[in-house]
């Protein structure tokens, strides 16, 4: 791997076929570049790599004064000094991510362009580089993380899930094999796979975080905290088992991490989501669509929005899941009935919450607190990640009034289900 403190980011020769390639999808072919640059992106936006923004000018060479500005999103893996890389390199997440833009995406997802609900890739190198396009040339941004989703957000995008999950029962049929037979190296588990070692640690962190979060809920009586930190240990005991494929539902390609910040919004006129596009695929998963669904819905959501507009917001998801298998001349109804879907959520309902409560709190970090443990001081990071979460996540539920109100909002409705 590279470290952009020594060398480039990209060599030369890299920018050129990069531009080149997006040339030639523009049909700008008599475009000749005239330079480039690669310039980091300085917010924390993400949590498992560095970005930077390759950027071009070209030109016509019989019009030298016509030039045009070319933008990539360009994503390499975190310093060596930060104990992020260690855990990239142990479990795979950036290897996984290169292959599933350059292998599996192209052979799975292959949408035309402008139905596509990914970023382009125009490299990527194993353990080493991503070049993404840049969406926002599309109209696509990203929203506050702090602000919770509407519905029209909501619905946006179960419209898109439904289109990208239709897409691994659209290859299963036509090719009488599983995402997981032929692509098994691309959705192992990363996050927190079935063995020992820095993710054991990391999960552990982050349900002692959890707990100790608990005690932070004054709504409840010492007694009913007490059960509450019991039955959370419980839960959290087999919760990496649960992130495996099922047996029992049907599975799909799941994005696995779907928060505010992986998730780029295109807006109408008047302000309102019409379309989305999905990016950072380092924790995809082969789970059931319910997973992706719900723990979106947790991760991004309020509890009354939650209560309010789920079930509507399943059947609009399978409705439009219905439309996307009939284009490929498929029956949902004996593909992907809704009976084993409404069953599915059900059944995962409570696992998504636990998933929920125990990924909200790194998420939403103040940018302060982000930068300085992500950024700055990376031995602060390496107690947090892989020993204890408890003095930064329970310092920003005391200090952070808007961090505080969705952790209490997640952490008592799992507790009112788990309490039935």
């Amino acid at each position: 791997m590279r470290n952009p403190r020594v060398r480039k980011v990209l060599e030369d020769q890299q920018c050129f076929e990069v531009i080149k390639k997006k040339l030639r999808q523009e049909s700008m072919e008599d475009f000749s570049v005239i330079a480039f640059e690669v310039v980091p992106i300085d917010e924390v936006n993400g949590f498992m790599g560095q970005y930077f923004t390759l950027r071009a000018t070209v030109a016509c060479p019989g019009a030298p004064l016509d030039t045009q500005v070319m933008r990539f999103f360009t994503k390499i893996p975190p310093p060596s000094s930060s104990p992020q890389r260690e855990f990239l390199l142990e479990y795979g997440t950036f290897k996984k991510e290169v292959a599933l833009y350059t292998t599996v995406f192209p052979e799975v997802l292959n949408y035309d362009l402008e139905e596509k609900c990914f970023p382009e890739c125009f490299l990527g190198l194993e353990d080493d580089v991503i070049v993404l396009e840049d969406m926002a040339h599309r109209g696509y941004q990203m929203t506050d993380k702090f602000v919770p989703f509407d519905l029209d957000h909501c619905r946006v995008m179960m419209k898109t899930l439904a289109k990208f999950h239709s897409k691994s029962l659209i290859f299963e049929e036509q090719g009488k094999r599983s995402i997981i037979e032929a692509f098994s190296d691309c959705v192992q588990e990363t996050l927190w796979p079935l063995k020992d070692g820095r993710a054991k640690s990391a999960f552990d962190a982050a349900v002692k975080g959890v707990v100790s979060m608990i005690d932070l809920l004054l709504d409840l009586h010492h007694d009913d905290r007490t059960v509450f930190k019991e039955k959370l240990k419980d839960l959290a005991s087999d919760h990496a088992k649960k992130l495996s494929p099922s047996s029992k539902y049907k599975n799909v390609l799941c994005h696995g991490d779907l928060w505010a910040n992986n998730i780029l919004f295109k807006y109408d006129d008047h302000g309102k989501p019409i379309e989305c596009c999905l990016i950072d695929f380092q924790l995809a998963r082969y789970n059931p669509s319910a997973h992706d669904i719900m723990c979106f819905l947790q991760f991004t959501t309020t509890r009354k929005l939650r209560e309010e507009h789920s079930e509507a917001l399943f059947k609009e998801y399978h409705e439009a899941m219905g439309s996307a298998l009939r284009e490929a001349n498929l029956d949902i109804s004996t593909i992907f009935p809704w009976e084993e879907f409404a069953e599915s959520v059900q059944e995962l309902r409570t696992m998504c919450m636990t998933h929920g409560v125990l990924n909200i709190p790194i998420m939403l970090l103040e940018p302060g607190a982000a930068s300085k443990y992500f950024m700055e001081e990376t031995q602060l990071l390496e107690s947090v990640l892989y020993e204890d979460r408890t003095p930064l996540i329970c310092g920003q539920f005391h200090e952070v009034p808007r961090y505080r109100a969705r952790m209490q909002d997640a952490l008592l409705e799992l507790r009112e289900r788990v309490a039935r």
